[in-house]
């Protein structure tokens, strides 16, 4: 008697056929197939995006540019500054977004420094001009006093179709509600100029007293002026001030060469991989073979579905590592599966079952381990190591998942078709062949 499911060759043959069908048309959707980013689905008005296409790339592998912020957090009390730098963050990811810059990140580096990572921009003096050096927003009254401060006061400005006409919305904190409140109570009917780095840009009439938090600046505005100027507010929303300290580009070639002799490492790398498993485990490593290939179908996947996946090289490095740590989980169930065979006398079937309940502890230890380990890179480290262990954790779960599932399925379609051949598995030991010839 053995614990393990038995799988009959018909049954064994359907499932083949299924996985080999499903498999094949998943792999097939990764990579264009017609040169193009998509295709069209059908005569529906809908794009498919082939899923390597789908896969969010990092500013060394699509190039792009940088810049680095050093900040100025002195005159924040030290229990706010957390806070600050949260909101300005968030503000400067805002305002990229605005912009149409949706693939931008803004990591904190040390304690006083902020980087900004923006893949695939073209027009760079655009985006310097954005970026130079973030806006001072205040509002003055008409004798010069500042009453609102936007770092300190405003949370958000947008363009908005207002009485047939574009006009600009600006939205307070409740700090700035209050101070809002107070500034256009005491002046209606006057003037509230705005300033952006000491200039005036507008000078908008008070009509009534606004407590809610939310004013709209009218002026017949077009769309694009609107926009532009929300924008130029929205730059002067950050808690805390700002200074350039380094930028570069990164040209989107240099980024393409990586990207693809990447992958060509990935593929030799696996491809030696399997030829290995196959002189060494023979049969069971069409187990492992297959197992691979699956997991790294899945991984792709994974990759393209996973929001917060952003490829960098480093992101890349966990990636394969995760392989490694797939292939030393078939190690471990085939070395476990010899032991059986080989020292403990029993069937190939009762081998493989018990070689896979006494592996199964050891990868779950294993594998967990690491993903301590990168849930710990992920909370606590730089951004680079972020991405390091966000594609680590992916890899570590999908390798768990075929070590224990995929590859005991495949094990069973095997063992359908060929449950007694030692010489097949890679199961012969002169020790075994001197317990037979006696």
């Amino acid at each position: 008697m053995h614990g393990g499911i038995i799988v009959s060759k018909v049954k064994a043959i359907i499932i083949s056929v299924i996985l080999a069908v499903v498999i094949i048309g998943l792999a097939l959707l990764i990579f264009p197939l017609n040169g193009q980013d998509s295709f069209a689905i059908g005569k529906s008005n809908y794009d498919f995006y082939w899923i390597s296409k789908s896969i969010k790339l990092g500013l060394d592998l699509e190039g792009g540019m940088y810049v680095v912020y050093s900040m100025d957090l002195d005159d924040i009390d030290a229990d706010e500054r957390d806070a600050a730098v949260s909101g300005t963050i968030s503000n400067l990811e805002a305002l990229l977004s605005s912009k149409g810059y949706t693939e931008a990140t803004v990591t904190r580096q040390d304690n006083d420094k902020l980087r900004v990572e923006v893949p695939s921009v073209e027009d760079t003096e655009s985006l310097m001009a954005l970026l130079g050096e973030p806006a001072e927003l205040e509002f003055r009254d008409e004798e010069g006093n500042v009453l609102i401060e936007g770092g300190k006061h405003l949370e958000d400005a947008s363009a908005v179709l207002y009485d047939a006409s574009y006009a600009i919305s600006l939205k307070f904190n409740s700090e700035g509600t209050e101070a809002f409140a107070t500034a256009t109570s005491n002046n209606v009917g006057k003037t509230i100029a705005i300033y952006i780095n000491g200039e005036e840009v507008m000078a908008p009439t008070v009509n009534a007293a606004i407590t809610d938090g939310n004013a709209v600046i009218t002026g017949n505005y077009t769309q694009q002026q609107a926009s532009d100027m929300a924008i130029k507010l929205k730059a002067g929303t950050f808690a805390v001030k700002l200074t350039p300290e380094q930028n570069s580009t990164i040209s989107a070639t240099l980024g393409q060469n990586a990207l693809s002799i990447s992958l060509i490492a990935g593929a030799i790398g696996l491809g030696i991989i399997i030829i290995i498993m196959f002189l060494i485990y023979r049969g069971m490593a069409i187990v492992s073979g297959a197992s691979l290939l699956i997991y790294t179908v899945i991984t792709f996947y994974a990759l393209a579905l996973v929001p917060w996946v952003q490829l960098t090289l480093p992101s890349i490095a966990g990636v394969i590592l995760s392989i490694g740590m797939a292939v030393d989980a078939n190690v471990i169930i085939f070395e476990r599966v010899k032991e059986e065979r080989l020292y403990g006398g029993k069937s190939i079937r009762t081998s493989v079952d018990n070689g896979f309940k006494k592996a199964s502890t050891a990868i779950i230890d294993g594998n967990v381990t690491t993903i301590l380990g990168a849930i710990v890179m992920i909370i606590f480290g730089a951004s680079s190591i972020v991405g390091f262990g966000v594609t680590l954790l992916i890899g570590i779960v999908i390798s768990m998942f075929n070590a224990l599932v995929v590859s005991r399925l495949l094990f069973n379609i095997c063992l359908a078709f060929n449950e007694e051949s030692d010489a097949f598995y890679g199961l012969r030991s002169k020790k075994l062949d001197l317990e037979e010839g006696n």
